[in-house]
């Protein structure tokens, strides 16, 4: 009986000591990790690059951080020294608090950038790593979450403000130059067990994203995606999925109505059947802070040729570039409230007679003498000799001065003409774009646009030939224009 007893005690002592060890290793080992993430239908964060890359600059990333994930980046970079972006496209969070913030001083050491995508999820561990970014930029429809942590017995709020567990994340903040309140914000924003998905106004408030220009990653991404064969050519009457996106960008990044929508609908006749036909511009603005009752206008017309023959003419640059620069200009000047207030106008039906322009300046929501300038956009994304037009300075000269100023650090070939009627060596573009009905309203108009190329209104204006370094340029070129005019407004009369 004795021999039983103590065989009953050590298989019990052994089975303990199994379970114990067996719990120690699959919560602390990354196979045990990968186990765990699996039973839960998650899985452990991954780094890679997408098959159609034609360069590794940008490293993507998915899955909830754990014990490996330090020497996983570690391996990536040694293998890639040429990254220069983290996509975080679904993080959660992380397993492994520890490792977490070791990682992510690695990701600051190499000197990376950090994005959230088009409807990425980046949450709690995940968030911290994001922060890493030397540069930092979120989607408009992405997500941001926050919240505070818990140990066995207690909750971080338990413990005083100088203890050594708040002191790691705290210290963690303070070198990726994130304001210390930010770490007392998320232990308040929602309990361990919850999730805060944080405001505009909230990631404005903690410098969460960096505001040093336009995000150019989400410039390319969305021209690349209302260029893509499920728009359709965005051909006016066949453009709703193209309405759809711009319609939620402008609600997502907070433009101001003037009426209970951004929709502005307009009828029109066609200029070959003589049908009556229907359009939809979509209008948004941010208020001045020194002259909210001024606007300059910035437009682009969404609109293309749609499908002829069955052939889908996706208008990669004509002009899914001048709305791609619409959008992330106004998220741009949503962070960054400029003095005077900017109007933003996507125009419809331009390609079938600017009919959405000429509907906009008839029906103006604002007087027509309160808009002291137009800006226009229509074709800036590929361009063989790096060479942009700024159209608009011959009958409107006090604007070239300012425009030179910026042109002159900018690596474009930044050239004036194609806007005195005089000039037979150019074409005349004052009535060419959406910059005409503001111009025959008389109000000062400045257009940027390429030279036509082999692809204009054919087929093959596609997304692969387009240039990004050339389009990321003119869209900074653009942005610093118009804050530089924006402050500076010439021979203004207010």
């Amino acid at each position: 009986m004795k021999r039983v007893i103590i065989a009953f005690v050590a298989i019990i002592i052994v089975s303990v000591a199994t379970l114990y060890f067996f719990s120690e290793i699959l919560y602390t080992s990354s196979f045990g990790q990968k186990i765990l993430m699996k039973m839960e239908g998650d899985q452990v964060a991954e780094f890679y690059f997408k098959e159609n890359q034609t360069t590794k600059d940008t490293l993507y990333m998915n899955g909830v951080i754990y014990s490996n994930t330090l020497h996983d980046i570690k391996e990536i970079l040694f293998e890639n020294p040429k990254v220069t972006t983290l996509v975080m496209e679904e993080v959660p969070g992380s397993i492994d608090d520890e490792i977490n913030l070791l990682a992510s001083r690695e990701i600051r050491k190499h000197h990376i950038n950090t994005y959230i995508p088009e409807n990425g999820m980046v949450a709690s561990g995940g968030t911290d790593m994001f922060l890493a970014g030397e540069k930092r930029n979120i989607h408009a429809t992405a997500k941001l979450g926050v919240h505070s942590w818990s140990g066995e017995d207690s909750v971080a709020l338990d413990f005083p403000k100088d203890h050594e567990e708040h002191k790691k994340y705290v210290n963690y903040y303070t070198e990726m130059n994130i304001p210390t309140e930010f770490y007392w914000y998320t232990l308040e924003a929602a309990s361990a067990d919850s999730i805060h998905w944080m405001t505009a106004n909230e990631i404005k408030k903690y410098d969460v994203v960096t505001d040093s220009g336009i995000e150019t990653s989400e410039l390319l991404e969305i021209q690349k995606q209302i260029a893509s064969d499920e728009y359709l050519g965005r051909g006016t009457g066949n453009n709703q999925k193209a309405q759809d996106f711009i319609r939620s960008y402008f609600k997502n990044i907070g433009l101001e109505k003037f009426d209970t929508d951004y929709d502005s609908p307009f009828t029109f006749k066609g200029r070959k059947t003589k049908k009556e036909r229907t359009g939809t511009n979509f209008i948004g603005y941010i208020k001045g802070k020194t002259h909210p009752k001024k606007y300059i206008v910035i437009g682009a017309h969404y609109d293309h040729l749609g499908i002829i023959n069955d052939t889908i003419y996706n208008g990669a640059d004509d002009n899914a570039s001048g709305t791609s620069a619409l959008l992330t200009l106004a998220k741009y000047f949503s962070k960054n409230q400029p003095q005077h207030s900017i109007l933003f106008a996507a125009f419809d039906a331009e390609e079938l007679g600017l009919f959405g322009s000429k509907y906009f300046v008839d029906n103006p929501p604002v007087l027509l003498s309160d808009i002291k300038l137009n800006i226009n956009m229509d074709m800036i994304s590929r361009n063989p000799k790096n060479e942009i037009y700024v159209v608009g300075t011959y009958p409107y000269p006090q604007f070239k001065p300012i425009i030179e100023s910026i042109a002159k650090d900018s690596p474009l070939t930044v050239s004036y003409g194609h806007d005195d009627p005089d000039d037979k060596t150019k074409d005349y573009w004052m009535f060419s774009s959406d910059n005409g009905p503001f111009f025959r309203k008389g109000i000062p108009n400045i257009t940027f646009s390429e030279e036509d190329h082999p692809g204009y209104h054919q087929a093959t204006d596609d997304i692969e030939d387009t240039n990004p370094e050339y389009y990321k340029n003119v869209a900074k070129l653009i942005q610093k224009s118009i804050e530089a005019i924006d402050q500076n407004f010439p021979n203004s009369k207010q």
